[in-house]
């Protein structure tokens, strides 16, 4: 029985183990019919228990290849309640801002003739924006780039300048040459080499032709320097023409404008970029380092702008007869006269020139009746403020009064009395001082005694 039971133990094993391999080859089959089924196949096959023994409970959909640009399928209307069609929101289009208007000039307004080579044609652009707002300025460009004092068969401005002015009838004119003229000047007796006492007596000639063009036809001239250059040899040579350019416009009572130390540093060396009229630092000068950008433009519309407000402002100077020939009527009052003046404003250009700041507008040559505060202070002791006992209060008669009497003193007594050590000392109050015009009546007097004596 023994040997028996254990025989009948064995193949109860291996029917056990033959069994578990027949459902592993079943579920192992059963997965393969899973894979290589359809969908359709896969959906409608029930699960079985090998499903829930070994897995597959989760019916995957099988992956499938979508040609590409193939359009999705169409979807089913639903039979529930229609939708209410939504349409895409489209972006509000974006205000169009309107450049600002310049406005029209004005049938009377003033025009500013520039003329001279290209950096004349920069200034000419930034006065254009300088004056863009102002109806009663014009600014009127007549500028030839190449240019010049020297090549004169190019152009020639000794010819051309005069029916330009009576053309235009400017109310002031600018002139801004000299950039290409660093080059001989034909003479007659062939090529005279630049900076030269030939070349520099004939150029000096040309510049002081075209002054005095400008000064026949009664128009103020304003004549603008050149800037310095990249190149040192080219900003030497500016340096000496510049002069003569200042030079030229004085012998006309014209205004030399100075626009050097615009363009350069602390170290008077040449600069690319620096401040702008708005105070920031920006490019002035372009890559050849010698022409000028935008605010460069700008930049010598700054410097000019300052001599040309003097006659084309409203509050300009008037001539004499209605005629445009430069000379002033003589003020009523002189600025030395003046012991305040009108505020200026913060932005306002000429803040740093102080053209107008004592004294308002008044002009350099004027005569009046009113003395000086200087001839106030010097001459009869008085100050501005006529306070007395003011700091600025220089009157001696008054203070010698104030010290020497008894009903208004001027300082704390304490233990001395001012009449005991006036009398004890003999300490009288000075005498009062005596006006210009005696003095100058004794001393005539004087003189004419000595000369009697000698006699």
């Amino acid at each position: 029985m023994g040997r028996a039971g254990e025989t009948l133990g064995g193949s109860r094993r291996r029917r056990g183990s033959i069994a578990t391999a027949l459902l592993v080859m079943l579920a192992f089959l059963a997965g393969d019919l899973l894979v290589h089924s359809s969908p359709a196949q896969a959906q409608q096959r029930p699960r079985t228990i090998l499903d829930m023994l070994f897995g597959g409970g989760e019916r995957r959909q099988p992956y499938r290849v979508v040609p590409r640009y193939s359009k999705p399928p169409a979807r089913a209307a639903s039979p529930g309640p229609a939708r209410r069609k939504t349409r895409a929101r489209k972006s509000a289009p974006k205000p169009v801002v309107a450049a600002p208007a310049t406005p029209e000039k004005s049938k009377d307004a003033k025009t500013v003739l520039v003329v001279g080579d290209f950096l004349a044609a920069s200034l000419a652009s930034g006065l254009k924006d300088a004056y863009g707002d102002n109806e009663g300025v014009s600014v009127k460009s007549a500028v030839s780039g190449s240019s010049g004092l020297v090549r004169q068969d190019h152009y020639d401005w000794s010819k051309e300048l005069g029916p330009l002015i009576d053309a235009d009838k400017p109310a002031v004119v600018v002139v801004m040459l000299g950039a290409n003229d660093r080059q001989p000047i034909d003479g007659p007796s062939g090529k005279v080499s630049v900076r030269s006492p030939e070349w520099n007596a004939e150029y000096e000639r040309r510049v002081d032709e075209i002054a005095g063009i400008v000064e026949k036809s009664k128009v103020p001239l304003v004549w603008v320097g050149a800037p310095p250059f990249k190149f040192d040899r080219m900003s030497e040579d500016m340096v000496y023409l510049n002069d003569l350019y200042r030079q030229a416009a004085q012998k006309v009572s014209g205004e030399y404008v100075d626009v050097w130390e615009g363009f350069v540093d602390e170290t008077d060396g040449f600069i690319y970029s620096g401040p702008g009229v708005d105070g920031q630092t920006v490019q002035l000068r372009n890559s050849d380092g010698i022409s000028m950008t935008d605010a460069g433009d700008d930049k010598l519309a700054f410097f000019a702008k300052k001599a040309i407000d003097r006659f084309v402002s409203a509050d300009g100077p008037v001539a004499l007869g209605g005629q445009p020939d430069g000379m002033q009527l003589p003020p009523l009052a002189n600025a030395a006269t003046a012991v305040r003046s009108p505020p200026v404003a913060l932005d306002d250009p000429s803040l740093d020139g102080g053209e107008s700041l004592l004294g308002g507008n008044a002009t350099r040559i004027g005569m009046t009746l009113e003395a000086s505060p200087r001839d106030k202070l010097v001459l009869t002791g008085r100050g501005t403020g006529h306070v007395d006992g003011r700091a600025d209060d220089f009157a001696w008669n008054d203070k010698s009064g104030a010290v020497a009497s008894d009903d208004q003193p001027v300082a704390y007594r304490g233990s001395i009395d001012l009449k005991k050590v006036r009398k004890e000392q003999g300490i009288k109050p000075p005498e009062a001082m005596p006006t210009i015009l005696d003095a100058i009546m004794d001393d005539w007097s004087n003189d004419n005694q000595a000369a009697k004596g000698d006699k």
